[in-house]
C-alpha cells in the first residue's frame, strides 16, 4: 500500500509541474530529441525503421486515447 501512495504522490508532482509552460515545452523537446536519435540509429535497417515509427504512433495513439 505505501508503494502506491509514493507513486500517486509522484504523479501528482510530475501533473503539478508538467502544467508549467517552461517545463512541458522542455520536456517535449528532450523527448523530441530522443525519438530522433532513436529513429537515427535504425535508419539503416528498412524494417527497423518501420517498426520504431509504427510502434511509436501506435504508442502516440493511445497516449491520445487515454
Amino acid at each position: 500500500m505505501a508503494e502506491r501512495s509514493v507513486m500517486l504522490k509522484s504523479i501528482a508532482v510530475v501533473k503539478k509541474w508538467s502544467a508549467r509552460p517552461a517545463v512541458k515545452y522542455s520536456l517535449i523537446a528532450i523527448a523530441s530529441a530522443l525519438w530522433l536519435f532513436g529513429l537515427s540509429d535504425q535508419l539503416p535497417d528498412l524494417m527497423q525503421t518501420a517498426k520504431y515509427v509504427g510502434i511509436s504512433l501506435l504508442l502516440a495513439a493511445v497516449a491520445a486515447i487515454g
